[in-house]
């Protein structure tokens, strides 16, 4: 008997160290919800939170689009879908023609980014608008998704943006390069395009000095002449310029610099901002691969 009572006795005592040692091991192996391991064999804490994980977020914050902070109520993109060796077609609503938007349209022949920078790319020879032969990748200006118009003798109309040009094309005499990378463009039937903000250069030109040309029918017409000024601009060099039309009056200015002033003599009611890339000088050009680039990001509007 004396026997049994030991041995009774000791299984209980091993029975109560087994239940205490796997209590333990318990509390010692629990991991910490959500945590994972990675390949080396390290904890990792999972990224969710109370706003959802990053693999819920379809949006793609590298697109052109999101970099500059476009919308579908704001801009347009008018530009080329296809390939421009061979079957480009010219679009004045790109994202609509192919049933796309900004936060997943990505094309480097025409519009791309280098998460800095969004780049409109356009070639010579691609044909363009109804209203002109002369190849386009700009933004128009919208309001609520409609096309905007407003008024230039009333209001705070102004357009602010950095711009850097990588390259001239070549133009249609082959002895030359210009584009425009910012407008302000008015009612056809009266002034059709206010002003061009342009650079001009050599054709295919890559590094070096540029002018600033002004052109439109505050120069070409109220001036007599388009406005050229040679004052130190580089092509890759980031300049950031504003465009008011306020009170009947145009102005540009590099920096807080004004560099240009006119009033423009006539009420224009129809008016909106472009930006991006309008070749010029290219009408009736073929296609010889010649292009032009323009980089612009910090865009703003206000009206």
């Amino acid at each position: 008997m004396a026997f049994l009572r030991s041995s009774i006795k000791f299984i209980i005592l091993i029975s109560v160290l087994l239940s205490f040692s796997c209590s333990e091991n318990t509390e010692e192996d629990a991991s910490p919800q959500n945590e994972t391991i990675d390949g080396d064999g390290v904890p990792n804490q999972d990224s969710t939170n109370e706003e959802g994980s990053g693999d819920e977020n379809t949006d793609n914050d590298d697109s052109p689009g999101n970099v500059l902070g476009l919308t579908m109520d704001d801009w347009k993109l008018n530009g080329f879908t296809g390939n421009p060796d061979s079957n480009a077609v010219y679009e004045d609503n790109v994202l609509e023609a192919i049933n796309s938007d900004y936060d997943s349209y990505n094309d480097p022949n025409y519009f791309y980014t280098d998460n800095e920078w969004t780049y409109f790319k356009c070639y010579r020879g691609l044909g363009g608008s109804a209203n002109s032969n002369n190849p386009r990748v700009e933004l128009r200006e919208l309001s609520n998704g409609n096309n905007a118009y407003w008024d230039g003798g009333s209001g705070n109309n102004t357009m602010t943006f950095t711009v850097k040009v990588d390259r001239l094309p070549q133009d249609t005499d082959n002895d030359g390069g210009v584009l425009c990378f910012a407008q302000i463009h008015g009612p056809t039937d009266t002034v059709d395009d206010v002003i061009r903000v342009q650079f001009i250069g050599d054709e295919n030109q890559t590094t070096g000095g540029v002018r600033l040309k002004i052109s439109g029918y505050i120069t070409e017409v109220v001036q007599n002449s388009s406005l050229i000024i040679d004052d130190g601009y580089q092509l890759g060099t980031s300049y950031t310029f504003t465009i008011t039309y306020n009170n009947g009056t145009v102005k540009l200015f590099k920096g807080s610099e004004e560099i240009f002033s006119e009033d423009i003599g006539t009420n224009t009611t129809g008016n909106y901002f472009k930006v991006g890339n309008y070749l010029q000088s290219v009408q009736g050009a073929s296609y010889t691969g010649s292009h032009g680039i323009v980089g612009i990001k910090d865009l703003s509007i206000t009206h």
